[in-house]
């Protein structure tokens, strides 16, 4: 394959156009595909665009520049290239890295994670070990490689594995011939970093990305998205003056680029922080019907996380127990998202269990880590109705800095006091200046429930049917009817089993009461 002659991969495939041979079009687009990718992309375009689906179903590589592909990539007729292994044989070395690139892209294009994932490490696994010339030369597709492998561990949620790939492509595009190679990789650098919550590195990130080259129209789309991405990311997390503007310049709901699960993040958490969670749910809603999502994925992560906190501020709180419960495998985001929801309702031991996970995660970056600890000190202040003073200067410690704000907002008001009331003077004007604007929510006192629904209460755990319950109290069965409706609302659930379940965290109904 020609890697590094752009000016002969123009003339060949002009030539080739003007024969009007589909087979022979295909044939040296393929031989000069990445020339053409970085010199000549709307000639590549173009020309490909004109092959049907017979010749590019054996060129792989080239289905994935024609301007379907992505439009197609969330339907059933998703491209999700296979090679057979006598096909594979035949190719050269080059061939078969822009093979596996071809099927990296595309199945995470798809949505499809997993598959990805393990072409990336296909692909990790040939650079590290096959030696090319053409391919390790400064006018090579190196640093692209490694730019890919990284942006899949980035949409699979991995952002420690992401930073380190890029690091090697924005390395590499340093060196690049390829002249926004190096802002290509920075921007989801810069994307990885705010997604942890290392604010300042996102910003140095970003700011040393836009201080490069104009970009060329191979990479413009995907690095304004990202770039914008990372903005907002940044403006959510600080609460800062321009996060109207930073959401307006989000890509659309439907976008295809793989930053759309990090947009939904911010559009959300800044509905939430804004307390509209319907608006929340609208967003996920529209962004969950334009993408394919896969269980476990990071994007479902996000999707699930965000549901979650919006059906709690919206008040349906059944509904958000529901998504916690239907999951198998949490992310990051929907543990932290099952927490809070734990500790408003008092469920300690649900909150307990689930921070421990998180605990052992080593993967979590700054804000994941923050969050622990406030959410730590939340769970010990529904426990004992109070902070030692410890626990108070590790949460003064998270809160303090600006890039946590949306952090803060977390917090019930109760909590906030407590934490203030364990400083010392100097700490707590401090706190004063990080806490200043933020709004806190109430946490709602434990239900108290009147003596004849705590006897039905009991009764439920019997299994008891509401005509046993009103034969054994001596009542009518409305009255059971209506003991039922008001421990249900007063629990925040509409099944038996939930009112069982929730009462027994709350301490209102222990294992051996009776």
């Amino acid at each position: 394959m020609n890697l590094n002659q752009p000016d002969v991969a123009r003339d060949e495939l002009i030539r080739a156009v003007e024969s009007g041979q589909p087979e022979t079009i295909a044939r040296v687009a393929m031989f000069n595909v990445w020339p053409l990718l970085t010199s000549h992309t709307e000639l590549l375009i173009t020309s490909v665009a004109t092959l049907h689906d017979s010749v590019l179903d054996r060129y792989p590589a080239l289905r994935l520049v024609h301007p379907m592909t992505a439009v197609l990539s969330r339907t059933s007729r998703a491209f999700k290239p296979r090679v057979d292994s006598g096909a594979a044989r035949s190719m050269t070395p080059e061939e078969v890295d822009f093979v596996v690139l071809s099927q990296l892209i595309a199945f995470r294009a798809s949505g499809d994670i997993e598959s990805a994932l393990v072409y990336a490490g296909r692909l990790l696994d040939r650079v590290q070990s096959v030696r090319i010339a053409s391919r390790d030369r400064i006018d090579g597709p190196l640093w692209f490689f490694h730019h890919q492998i990284g942006s899949t561990f980035l949409a699979a949620g991995d952002s420690a594995g992401a930073l380190r790939e890029l690091a090697m492509a924005r390395q590499l595009g340093k060196l690049s011939a390829q002249f926004d190679a190096e802002r290509t990789a920075l921007g989801r650098i810069a994307l990885a970093h705010a997604f942890r919550g290392a604010l300042v590195d996102a910003e140095l990130a970003l700011g040393e990305a836009r201080m490069l080259d104009t970009l060329t129209p191979a990479h413009a789309t995907s690095c304004i998205s990202t770039e914008n991405t990372t903005d907002a990311l940044i403006a959510v997390d600080r609460m800062s003056d321009d996060v109207d503007e930073r959401i307006a310049a989000l890509a659309p709901y439907d976008s295809t680029d793989l930053t759309w699960p990090f947009a939904l993040l911010a559009r959300t958490r800044a509905l939430l922080f804004r307390q509209h969670p319907d608006d929340a749910l609208e967003a996920i809603r529209l962004a969950r019907e334009s993408h394919s999502l896969q269980p476990g994925c990071f994007a479902s992560d996000v999707v699930d996380s965000g549901s979650i906190d919006a059906l709690v501020l919206a008040g349906d709180v059944s509904r958000a127990r529901a998504i916690v419960a239907s999951i198998a495998e949490p992310g990051v985001l929907t543990r932290l998202a099952a927490v809070r929801l734990a500790l408003r309702q008092g469920a300690s031991d649900d909150a307990a269990l689930y921070l421990r996970v998180l605990g052992s995660d080593q993967s979590l970056g700054p804000a994941q880590r923050g969050e622990s600890v406030v959410l730590a000190g939340w769970l010990e202040f529904v426990r004992s109705g109070d902070l030692d003073r410890d626990t108070a200067l590790r949460m003064h410690r998270v809160i303090r800095k600006p890039e946590n704000r949306r952090i803060i907002a977390l917090m019930p008001r109760q909590l906030v006091a407590c934490v203030r009331a364990r400083l010392d003077a100097d700490m707590a004007d401090e706190f004063d200046v990080a806490t200043a604007g933020v709004e806190h929510f109430e946490m709602n006192a434990r239900p108290v429930l009147t003596a004849g629904e705590l006897r039905v209460l009991h009764a439920l755990r019997d299994r008891a049917s509401t005509a046993t319950m009103a034969q054994a109290f001596e009542v009518s069965p409305n009255t059971i009817k209506s003991q039922l409706r008001s421990i249900y609302t007063k629990l925040g659930c509409s099944t038996r089993e939930d009112a069982l379940r929730i009462a027994e965290h709350l301490h209102i109904l222990t294992l051996d009461e009776g």
